[in-house]
This record gives structure tokens, C-alpha cells and sequence, in this order.
């Protein structure tokens, strides 16, 4: 099966042993600075899509 985007690394011990040390070793710490940068980047993502493109319907976003 082939891919349409493009290919995504995959997570190395390396890169979580530097995200904890980042956070000082706390693990708790290390989740709310990556949960923090995704929601900047899903923020960024919705600020730049095309509205005419999805025409107001947005399936990544929860329905409250």
C-alpha cells in the first residue's frame, strides 16, 4: 500500500529520552509541552486551511 503524504519518521528512544530530559525528568511535564505543541500546530492547521476548500465542515474538530 502506498502512501500519499509524506513519510514520517518513527519515534527513536533517543528522541523521548530528550524530551523527558527537557521537561527535567518529569514525565508529567514532557506530556502537557507535547500535548501544548500539537494543539499549536492543529491551531495553525485550521487557521491556514482553504475555508472555501472544506466549505465550513471541519471533521477534526469535536462537536461540543
Amino acid at each position: 500500500m502506498e502512501q500519499d503524504g509524506p513519510t514520517i519518521p518513527p519515534v527513536t528512544e533517543e528522541d523521548i529520552d530528550a524530551v523527558l530530559q527537557e521537561s527535567g525528568g518529569d514525565a508529567r511535564e514532557a506530556i502537557r509541552a507535547l500535548l501544548h505543541d500539537l494543539a499549536v500546530l492543529a491551531h495553525d492547521a485550521d487557521r491556514l486551511v482553504s475555508h472555501g476548500y472544506v466549505r465550513g465542515r471541519q471533521p477534526w474538530r469535536r462537536v461540543s
